[in-house]
């Protein structure tokens, strides 16, 4: 019995040591997007369990984000304040969200009335940048707004978007745009993988439709590729 239990584990332990080993898991897999911007006033990167996209344009105009870090700011708010101060705004805002928001007020004890009907996060957080400096989910609103303006005005970037369902793509830009973008065709979890030096909104969004064989459209628009 003793030489039938030796022989048992000797083999047990063989077949540990030469069992072939498996790599990570895929949803366990960090993807590092970075971009230096064309004039080399500003760098971005960033590391996620995920995809990720990256935006780098000149004049210090450079972001990296992991998917779906915009998709909150569609979020649609309703309440009032009275009376209130911007602590309790922001512990509000916070909550709603589930996001960190960091504010510091240029005038912290100004006590102000508030409203939003149907409103996004997004305006909300404009409120709140009128009065000081916001850092939402660890981005600074005010780069968040830049990048908003210069992508609506056309300006040009190093783009790129690693391992994104497309869907949660379209929702990221729509959050950070405020473009009323949605997938009219296609499969949703498509994998967006693109990469692209010296292009603008429009560029982008071609770019994704065909990597992706999906359609991109305005909800206002009736029809039309993007």
């Amino acid at each position: 019995m003793k030489k039938l239990t030796a022989a048992l584990l000797t083999l047990a332990f063989l077949v540990l040591a030469f069992a072939p080993t498996h790599s990570a898991s895929p949803a366990f897999m960090l993807e590092d997007c970075s971009c230096t911007a064309p004039d080399g006033s500003c760098s971005a990167s960033v590391s996620c369990q995920g995809g990720c996209t990256r935006y780098c344009g000149n004049n210090d105009n450079c972001s990296a984000s992991c998917s779906g870090a915009h998709e909150f700011l569609l979020m649609e708010v309703t309440f009032e304040m009275q009376n209130a101060n911007y602590s309790q705004l922001v512990a509000r805002l916070a909550r709603i969200s589930g996001k960190d928001i960091n504010f510091s007020p240029r005038k912290p004890n100004t006590p102000f009335n508030v409203g939003f009907k149907r409103a996004t996060f997004w305006d909300a957080l404009r409120v709140l940048s009128e009065q000081g400096t916001v850092q939402v989910a660890g981005q600074d609103f005010e780069k968040i707004e830049r990048l908003r303006r210069s992508l609506l005005n056309g300006e040009k970037f190093s783009f790129c978007v690693k391992n994104t369902p497309v869907r949660t793509f379209v929702n990221d830009l729509a959050g950070l745009t405020g473009l009323p973008l949605r997938l009219a065709a296609g499969r949703p979890t498509a994998l967006v993988n693109v990469q692209l030096q010296d292009v603008a909104l429009q560029d982008m969004l071609i770019a994704v439709s065909a990597q992706t064989d999906t359609k991109i459209i305005e909800e206002r628009a009736d029809s039309g590729d993007h």
